[in-house]
């Protein structure tokens, strides 16, 4: 099982990073506009927002799961035709797939390998890596074919993890309510992470740092991650996972308030990216682990964390750090997560 999740992992992270990095850009080249390009990218995470309600009344079952990877390697086949609204439905599709079986692959993960999630989950951070500094030298009207297939390997590498005895779902409607401090806080932190993903490297640039550095700037962030997860079976837990949540938004606070007091430094801004570990890594996990002790229904907790953490939170922080983008942008991108840690810090258990 564990070498089945991390080729998926590293298949599914790999097509994630083509599609952020280089599909923007490999659709620019198809003429399509820049509102067209911002509609399209606006499907996939609307849609993972979207369908988690579908299963509060309707749970998901091991049938829907392998429908959703059948339909993944099929509809992903209709990229090849040059048509807007082909994409838009693709990718309203995908964002559908993705919602189903990516909470529940981490779900398995979560359940089966708990502290050790971290060093299957590395090599989704590989794929991603290597795609995004490899993707530099391949030409961008063969994206699309390298799009899927990496997709097509990812939800291939599923066909050999046997859902039914992975993990035992219960059905149960998860009460926002109950865990509310989490839903604001998880919100929060990724309306600030997508400040820093759409606008770091303009907001470097912009500095007087260059573009060649931005890439290695880039690389440290991810490369901590890897390294976190490799190690953070030592010390994280169920237990204390609520803890780490808390110093995750603390630290992420510290980062972007870093890099509001040293614009232009290269140095101090790489130094402020080991915190990356932080911002994503330890938050990711530890998320994880606490819906795992605090909801029944895994599956469908997973889905609303995927759907709310990197659906609409991450579509109201484009918005958001759209307006909020100058030299002051990761000082309130700073006071946004801080808020988020105040309000998990007022849960205590």
């Amino acid at each position: 099982m564990k070498l089945s999740l991390s080729l998926y992992y590293f298949f599914f992270f790999a097509s994630l990073g083509i599609y952020m990095v280089f599909f923007p850009f490999y659709l620019e080249t198809l003429h399509y506009s820049a509102k067209e390009i911002g509609i399209i990218f606006a499907a996939l995470p609307i849609s993972r927002f979207i369908t988690p309600f579908f299963f509060q009344n309707k749970p998901l079952t091991t049938n829907i799961f392998k429908i959703s990877v059948f339909v993944s390697g099929i509809i992903s086949l209709l990229l090849f035709i040059d048509n807007f609204y082909i994409y838009l439905f693709v990718f309203i599709i995908l964002g559908i797939v993705y919602a189903i079986n990516f909470p529940y692959i981490e779900a398995i993960a979560i359940n089966k390998l708990g502290s050790y999630y971290g060093k299957t989950r590395l090599w989704g951070t590989i794929g991603f890596v290597l795609i995004a500094l490899g993707g530099s030298y391949i030409k961008i009207d063969v994206v699309l074919l390298y799009f899927i297939l990496n997709l097509i390997m990812a939800f291939y590498a599923l066909k050999f993890i046997n859902p039914e005895f992975s993990i035992v779902n219960h059905f149960e409607k998860i009460d926002f309510l109950k865990e509310w401090q989490f839903w604001i806080a998880l919100i929060l932190l990724q309306i600030s992470l997508t400040g820093f993903y759409n606008f770091f490297t303009i907001y470097n640039i912009d500095a007087g740092i260059p573009k060649e550095i931005n890439g290695w700037l880039w690389s440290i962030g991810s490369f901590v991650e890897i390294i976190i997860f490799m190690y953070q079976y030592k010390f994280l837990n169920k237990n204390n996972s609520l803890f780490y949540m808390k110093l995750a938004l603390f630290m992420t606070s510290l980062r972007w308030l870093g890099f509001y007091f040293f614009v232009g430094n290269a140095i101090a801004i790489a130094f402020l990216q080991m915190l990356h570990m932080f911002s994503f890594a330890i938050f990711h996990t530890s998320a994880l682990m606490y819906l795992s002790s605090k909801y029944k229904n895994q599956t469908l907790s997973q889905q609303f964390y995927d759907g709310i953490g990197y659906g609409i939170a991450l579509f109201l922080g484009s918005i958001i750090s759209g307006y909020l983008y100058g030299k002051n942008l990761f000082l309130y991108e700073s006071l946004i997560v801080f808020v988020g840690f105040v309000v998990l810090w007022s849960k205590k258990n």
